[in-house]
């Protein structure tokens, strides 16, 4: 006689379930993570290189301008640009320009 399998909605929401947590929790901590290395990374450029206690107190405390921000998304899919603003216009294609026009004339009417 075969082995009666007792398949039921319990039996297969709590597996799921565990499942489905522990794969949030993994992928929350991993760019958790790699946040907070590029959130480093960032203060450590800014401070020549390493991390300067007496700087970061000072940017805490609002009197010292903070790094250049970036958008938490593109952060954390590591698209941002190292530099605000460089590289503004490169690459940029004849029908790429013809939209921005477009657009700009768009809006100003």
């Amino acid at each position: 006689m075969p082995p009666k399998f007792n398949l039921n909605a319990k039996t297969i929401t709590a597996p799921l379930a565990a499942f489905t947590m522990a794969t949030l929790l993994f992928v929350y901590s991993r760019t958790s993570i790699q946040a907070a290395k590029r959130n480093a990374q960032k203060h450590r450029e800014a401070d020549g290189g390493q991390i300067n206690w007496h700087n970061e107190s000072l940017r805490r405390h609002g009197q010292m301008a903070p790094p250049i921000e970036q958008e938490p998304l593109k952060q954390l899919v590591g698209l941002a640009k190292e530099r605000v603003g460089a590289g503004e216009g490169k690459g940029e294609t004849e029908e790429e320009r013809k939209i921005r026009e477009r657009a700009g004339k768009g809006k100003g009417s």
